[in-house]
Protein backbone atom coordinates (compact mmCIF):
# COMPACT_ATOMS: atom_id res chain seq x y z
CA UNK A 1 0.00 0.00 0.00
CA UNK A 2 1.62 3.13 -1.04
CA UNK A 3 0.07 5.71 1.17
CA UNK A 4 -2.81 7.14 2.84
CA UNK A 5 -4.44 10.36 2.11
CA UNK A 6 -6.69 12.74 3.89
CA UNK A 7 -8.48 15.16 2.26
CA UNK A 8 -8.57 18.43 4.31
CA UNK A 9 -10.87 21.66 3.69
CA UNK A 10 -9.46 24.61 4.08
CA UNK A 11 -10.44 27.43 5.65
CA UNK A 12 -11.92 29.20 2.28
CA UNK A 13 -13.53 25.91 1.36
CA UNK A 14 -15.27 25.67 4.66
CA UNK A 15 -16.22 28.89 4.38
CA UNK A 16 -17.97 28.68 1.42
CA UNK A 17 -21.70 27.42 2.01
CA UNK A 18 -22.31 24.20 0.18
CA UNK A 19 -25.50 24.35 -1.80
CA UNK A 20 -28.09 21.26 -1.26
CA UNK A 21 -27.23 18.86 -4.18
CA UNK A 22 -29.95 16.61 -3.75
CA UNK A 23 -31.96 19.47 -5.25
CA UNK A 24 -30.69 20.59 -7.58
CA UNK A 25 -30.60 20.04 -11.34
CA UNK A 26 -28.52 17.12 -11.97
CA UNK A 27 -29.92 15.91 -15.99
CA UNK A 28 -32.51 13.75 -14.18
CA UNK A 29 -35.95 13.97 -15.27
CA UNK A 30 -37.68 15.33 -12.04
CA UNK A 31 -40.98 13.07 -12.37
CA UNK A 32 -41.15 9.97 -10.78
CA UNK A 33 -42.90 6.81 -11.48
CA UNK A 34 -41.86 3.30 -8.46
CA UNK A 35 -40.97 0.33 -10.80
CA UNK A 36 -42.58 -2.64 -11.27
CA UNK A 37 -41.87 -4.95 -8.39
CA UNK A 38 -39.47 -7.57 -9.46
CA UNK A 39 -39.01 -11.14 -7.23
CA UNK A 40 -35.82 -12.43 -6.44
CA UNK A 41 -34.70 -15.72 -8.34
CA UNK A 42 -35.80 -19.26 -6.84
CA UNK A 43 -31.90 -19.89 -6.78
CA UNK A 44 -28.78 -17.61 -6.77
CA UNK A 45 -25.83 -18.12 -8.10
CA UNK A 46 -22.99 -18.91 -5.41
CA UNK A 47 -21.70 -16.00 -4.01
CA UNK A 48 -23.96 -13.33 -4.89
CA UNK A 49 -27.27 -11.81 -2.69
CA UNK A 50 -30.70 -10.51 -3.92
CA UNK A 51 -31.71 -7.42 -2.72
CA UNK A 52 -35.13 -8.21 -1.85
CA UNK A 53 -36.65 -4.50 -2.70
CA UNK A 54 -36.23 -4.66 -6.19
CA UNK A 55 -34.87 -8.33 -7.14
CA UNK A 56 -31.51 -6.99 -8.00
CA UNK A 57 -28.77 -9.05 -7.48
CA UNK A 58 -25.12 -8.40 -6.40
CA UNK A 59 -21.99 -10.33 -6.19
CA UNK A 60 -20.28 -10.64 -2.88
CA UNK A 61 -16.76 -11.41 -1.87
CA UNK A 62 -15.57 -12.56 1.52
CA UNK A 63 -12.04 -10.81 1.98
CA UNK A 64 -10.44 -12.09 5.66
CA UNK A 65 -13.58 -12.01 8.40
CA UNK A 66 -15.56 -9.87 5.98
CA UNK A 67 -18.34 -10.18 3.69
CA UNK A 68 -18.77 -7.11 1.10
CA UNK A 69 -20.73 -6.49 -1.72
CA UNK A 70 -18.74 -6.78 -4.76
CA UNK A 71 -20.52 -4.07 -6.72
CA UNK A 72 -21.93 -0.27 -5.66
CA UNK A 73 -25.42 -0.64 -4.58
CA UNK A 74 -28.49 0.44 -7.46
CA UNK A 75 -31.05 0.99 -5.22
CA UNK A 76 -33.62 3.51 -6.12
CA UNK A 77 -37.27 4.23 -5.21
CA UNK A 78 -38.93 7.79 -5.43
CA UNK A 79 -39.00 8.52 -1.90
CA UNK A 80 -35.08 9.02 -2.39
CA UNK A 81 -34.66 10.73 -5.82
CA UNK A 82 -33.80 14.23 -4.51
CA UNK A 83 -31.05 12.43 -2.92
CA UNK A 84 -29.62 9.84 -5.32
CA UNK A 85 -28.36 10.52 -8.99
CA UNK A 86 -27.33 8.12 -11.98
CA UNK A 87 -23.92 9.66 -13.57
CA UNK A 88 -24.59 12.21 -15.83
CA UNK A 89 -28.36 11.38 -15.26
CA UNK A 90 -27.61 8.29 -17.63
CA UNK A 91 -29.46 5.30 -16.52
CA UNK A 92 -26.82 2.80 -18.04
CA UNK A 93 -23.95 4.34 -15.35
CA UNK A 94 -26.45 3.48 -12.49
CA UNK A 95 -26.03 -0.04 -13.99
CA UNK A 96 -22.52 -0.24 -14.48
CA UNK A 97 -21.44 1.77 -11.27
CA UNK A 98 -24.17 1.98 -8.97
CA UNK A 99 -26.10 5.17 -7.79
CA UNK A 100 -24.67 8.10 -6.00
CA UNK A 101 -26.11 9.14 -2.77
CA UNK A 102 -26.10 11.41 -0.17
CA UNK A 103 -25.41 10.92 3.23
CA UNK A 104 -28.64 10.95 4.99
CA UNK A 105 -29.98 8.99 1.98
CA UNK A 106 -27.69 6.19 2.32
CA UNK A 107 -28.38 6.48 6.05
CA UNK A 108 -32.03 6.62 6.04
CA UNK A 109 -32.27 9.79 8.18
CA UNK A 110 -33.90 13.65 7.35
CA UNK A 111 -32.32 15.88 5.31
CA UNK A 112 -31.83 18.48 8.32
CA UNK A 113 -28.77 16.27 9.03
CA UNK A 114 -27.34 17.65 5.91
CA UNK A 115 -26.57 20.26 8.49
CA UNK A 116 -25.90 19.03 11.82
CA UNK A 117 -24.50 15.77 13.66
CA UNK A 118 -26.94 13.12 13.31
CA UNK A 119 -24.81 10.99 15.93
CA UNK A 120 -26.38 7.68 15.05
CA UNK A 121 -25.79 4.72 17.94
CA UNK A 122 -23.67 1.57 16.59
CA UNK A 123 -24.29 -0.88 13.42
CA UNK A 124 -26.82 1.08 10.52
CA UNK A 125 -28.34 -0.75 7.80
CA UNK A 126 -28.97 2.49 5.90
CA UNK A 127 -29.90 2.12 2.77
CA UNK A 128 -28.39 -1.62 2.29
CA UNK A 129 -29.99 -4.62 1.31
CA UNK A 130 -31.16 -6.62 4.25
CA UNK A 131 -28.61 -8.45 6.43
CA UNK A 132 -25.75 -5.59 5.27
CA UNK A 133 -25.30 -2.32 6.78
CA UNK A 134 -23.26 0.54 6.09
CA UNK A 135 -19.72 -0.07 6.50
CA UNK A 136 -18.19 2.46 9.85
CA UNK A 137 -14.61 3.82 9.51
CA UNK A 138 -13.25 0.52 11.01
CA UNK A 139 -14.67 -2.02 9.08
CA UNK A 140 -13.20 0.27 5.81
CA UNK A 141 -9.69 -0.04 7.60
CA UNK A 142 -9.82 -3.60 8.41
CA UNK A 143 -10.62 -3.63 4.58
CA UNK A 144 -7.89 -1.22 3.55
CA UNK A 145 -5.08 -3.42 5.20
CA UNK A 146 -5.91 -6.64 3.52
CA UNK A 147 -4.45 -4.68 0.29
CA UNK A 148 -7.94 -5.80 -1.22
CA UNK A 149 -8.45 -2.06 -2.38
CA UNK A 150 -5.81 -2.17 -4.83
CA UNK A 151 -5.44 -6.21 -5.66
CA UNK A 152 -8.17 -6.80 -7.46
CA UNK A 153 -7.49 -10.53 -7.70
CA UNK A 154 -8.74 -10.05 -4.02
CA UNK A 155 -12.67 -9.76 -5.48
CA UNK A 156 -13.74 -6.17 -4.04
CA UNK A 157 -13.89 -4.84 -7.96
CA UNK A 158 -13.61 -1.21 -7.43
CA UNK A 159 -15.36 0.68 -9.66
CA UNK A 160 -14.64 4.10 -10.48
CA UNK A 161 -18.27 5.70 -10.15
CA UNK A 162 -17.06 9.16 -9.67
CA UNK A 163 -18.75 11.40 -7.26
CA UNK A 164 -21.70 14.45 -7.73
CA UNK A 165 -19.89 17.08 -6.03
CA UNK A 166 -21.02 21.13 -6.17
CA UNK A 167 -23.77 20.39 -8.16
CA UNK A 168 -21.49 18.60 -10.94
CA UNK A 169 -20.28 15.19 -11.88
CA UNK A 170 -17.10 14.18 -11.73
CA UNK A 171 -13.69 11.70 -12.08
CA UNK A 172 -15.98 8.79 -13.97
CA UNK A 173 -13.52 6.41 -15.07
CA UNK A 174 -10.53 7.79 -12.59
CA UNK A 175 -12.20 8.06 -9.21
CA UNK A 176 -14.37 6.10 -6.61
CA UNK A 177 -15.54 8.32 -3.47
CA UNK A 178 -17.17 5.33 -0.67
CA UNK A 179 -19.53 6.67 2.43
CA UNK A 180 -18.82 5.85 5.54
CA UNK A 181 -21.39 5.73 8.56
CA UNK A 182 -19.26 7.89 10.39
CA UNK A 183 -19.65 11.87 10.44
CA UNK A 184 -16.40 14.09 10.59
CA UNK A 185 -15.68 15.31 13.98
CA UNK A 186 -12.02 16.40 13.36
CA UNK A 187 -10.71 20.06 13.39
CA UNK A 188 -11.62 20.07 9.46
CA UNK A 189 -14.66 18.65 9.41
CA UNK A 190 -17.87 19.61 11.25
CA UNK A 191 -21.10 18.48 11.17
CA UNK A 192 -22.00 18.97 7.66
CA UNK A 193 -19.27 16.18 6.75
CA UNK A 194 -19.22 12.58 7.05
CA UNK A 195 -15.96 10.29 5.96
CA UNK A 196 -15.40 8.34 3.46
CA UNK A 197 -12.77 6.07 1.51
CA UNK A 198 -11.76 6.94 -1.89
CA UNK A 199 -9.58 4.96 -4.85
CA UNK A 200 -8.33 7.00 -7.51
CA UNK A 201 -5.58 6.29 -10.55
CA UNK A 202 -3.83 8.94 -9.31
CA UNK A 203 -3.61 9.20 -5.37
CA UNK A 204 -4.12 5.97 -4.46
CA UNK A 205 -6.33 4.22 -1.40
CA UNK A 206 -7.10 6.72 1.69
CA UNK A 207 -9.65 8.03 3.70
CA UNK A 208 -11.18 11.27 3.59
CA UNK A 209 -14.25 13.76 4.12
CA UNK A 210 -16.96 14.92 2.17
CA UNK A 211 -19.65 17.00 2.60
CA UNK A 212 -23.39 15.08 2.97
CA UNK A 213 -24.74 16.36 0.29
CA UNK A 214 -21.92 15.20 -2.21
CA UNK A 215 -22.92 12.02 -4.22
CA UNK A 216 -21.01 9.62 -3.20
CA UNK A 217 -21.07 5.14 -3.79
CA UNK A 218 -22.16 2.89 -1.22
CA UNK A 219 -20.61 -0.60 -0.62
CA UNK A 220 -22.38 -2.34 1.82
CA UNK A 221 -21.03 -4.70 4.19
CA UNK A 222 -22.98 -8.13 6.19
CA UNK A 223 -24.11 -8.14 9.60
Amino acid sequence: MNYIYKTLFLAAMLAFVACDDSSSASGEDDSCTEAAAVACPATLEPNTICDARDGKVYKVTTIGTQTWMAENLNYFSCKIKNGSWCYDGKESNCDTYGRLYTWTVMMGVDDSFLKKYANLPGTQRGICPEGFHVPGDDEWHTLFETGALEDEEMGFNVLYAGRYYFNSFRELGSDVYFWTSLEDKSEYGGPRNAENWSVSDIFGVGGGSSFKDDGLSVRCVKD
